[in-house]
């Protein structure tokens, strides 16, 4: 996996947690039509985030600087969506870094 690869898997993951994240606080039953909305529109607008992220990944239209946060950090992040993904295991037996451990050796 080349290392704009990586980043850009790293940004795509990091949005489906968003997505995963908003859509969870949108599991209630209470709240105002006001707050049902504001909910939803957390949830649209994570999944969007996420759509698009993988749209550019996939038609090979990402750049750099899309990714910038994640070109600096690539390995902190990595480390992030490592704790998420544990702490968010249903039952599954995963490696204890199922993202970091992925990420191709510094150069």
């Amino acid at each position: 996996m080349t290392s704009e690869e990586s980043l850009a898997r790293l940004a795509i993951a990091w949005e489906a947690c968003q997505l995963s994240e908003a859509a969870r606080a949108a599991v209630r039953i209470d709240g105002e039509p006001d707050e049902l909305l504001a909910r939803a529109n957390e949830v649209l607008q994570a999944a969007e985030r996420y759509a698009a992220t993988v749209h550019a990944f996939t038609s090979h239209q990402t750049t750099e600087r899309q990714f910038t946060w994640w070109h600096n950090n690539p390995e902190e992040a990595a480390a992030d969506l490592d704790d998420w993904l544990l702490r968010h295991q249903d039952g599954e037996n995963l490696d204890p870094a199922p993202i970091s451990s992925q990420l191709p050796e510094p150069h």
